[in-house]
């Protein structure tokens, strides 16, 4: 144990008895509301903190980047790459992870997902497919149930990827949990209509992924 004041700064310093208690709460709280847990490691991007995730009950990881995908990718079969790779060089990057791995990739736009399947097919590998909508955020995603529904048909389309589920990301919802509800309801409303409509063409979404910590005791 090191006593903070007495280290020069900057220095990295983390309570593992916090990180270890809060990775509880949360195990805890998915497998009470039958939810899979799937942390998003871009914060800690630690072999060891998402080591206790995984051993807390997280049923895979979520990564920003190829190089997290890498660096996680001997800890657990399941990883999402939540941002899509664009190049060919980043394709076959990601096409060199383990086979073993079940690899799912979030896009929301065919100039990533027609690249990836062509890299796919070559790689003599198949790759799952997140939709990712916007619920809100304005940042990233489709628009709307119609554009859903076109490129997961695309995706059930193409060989090299299997459309796998639907994702989002409620970065918009930042405020307290008492102020949450309406901004969750909205949210709410949108994905029940999407998934709604997915349905009614025959698109089952085996996962839905989304959440942050500021709705995470809302999930």
């Amino acid at each position: 144990v090191v006593d903070p004041t007495t280290v020069e700064t900057p220095i990295g310093y983390v309570d593992l008895a916090r990180v270890r208690l809060n990775a509880d709460r949360t195990a805890t709280y998915a497998a009470e509301h039958r939810l899979g847990w799937r942390p998003h490691i871009k914060t800690h991007k630690s072999r060891a903190i998402a080591r206790i995730q995984l051993d807390k009950g997280a049923i895979g990881l979520t990564v920003a980047t190829l190089r997290e995908a890498e660096v996680m990718a001997g800890l657990t079969d399941d990883i999402l790459l939540a941002y899509p790779p664009v190049g060919d060089a980043r394709l076959e990057r990601l096409l060199r992870l383990p086979s073993s791995l079940d690899l799912k990739v979030g896009l929301d736009s065919h100039d990533v997902l027609t690249p990836l399947a062509t890299a796919a097919v070559r790689a003599g590998r198949s790759v799952g497919v997140l939709i990712e909508e916007d619920l809100g955020l304005g940042r990233v995603g489709v628009r709307g149930p119609d554009e859903v529904i076109h490129l997961a048909n695309a995706a059930r389309s193409l060989e090299g990827v299997n459309f796998r589920g639907l994702m989002f990301y409620p970065g918009h919802i930042r405020m307290s949990v008492q102020e949450q509800v309406i901004h969750q309801e909205a949210l709410n409303e949108r994905l029940v209509r999407t998934l709604s409509a997915l349905r009614k063409e025959g698109l089952n979404p085996e996962i839905i992924s989304g959440g942050s910590t500021p709705t995470l005791w809302r999930s």
